[in-house]
């Protein structure tokens, strides 16, 4: 079985492998609805692509992006202000 000649050090695998790093995607907006909208494909919202509607978009679609948006936005708990009273208060 054939071996290396030499190791490979540890700056030349970094330098190899300095392409493997995640980009983010790019996400641009929808003209007609405003939403996000990843580039090159239709709006999952509208369903328009360059000014023309390409997908339709019914109730069940409409129901499933409402639950969707649902979910990722956070819930916010309702805390109560407790008031101070009078007795409470500092006296100075």
């Amino acid at each position: 079985m054939p071996v290396p000649a030499r190791r490979v050090s540890s700056s030349h695998g970094r330098r190899r492998r300095s392409h493997d790093a995640l980009k983010m995607t790019q996400v641009s907006t929808c003209p007609k609805c405003k939403e996000p909208a990843l580039p090159h494909r239709a709006c999952a919202n509208c369903g328009t692509y360059k000014g023309r509607q390409i997908l339709s978009v019914g109730k069940a679609t409409e129901q499933l992006i409402e639950k969707s948006k649902a979910k990722v936005e956070p819930k916010v708990k309702k805390t109560t202000k407790k008031k101070a009273s009078a007795e409470e208060t500092p006296k100075n």
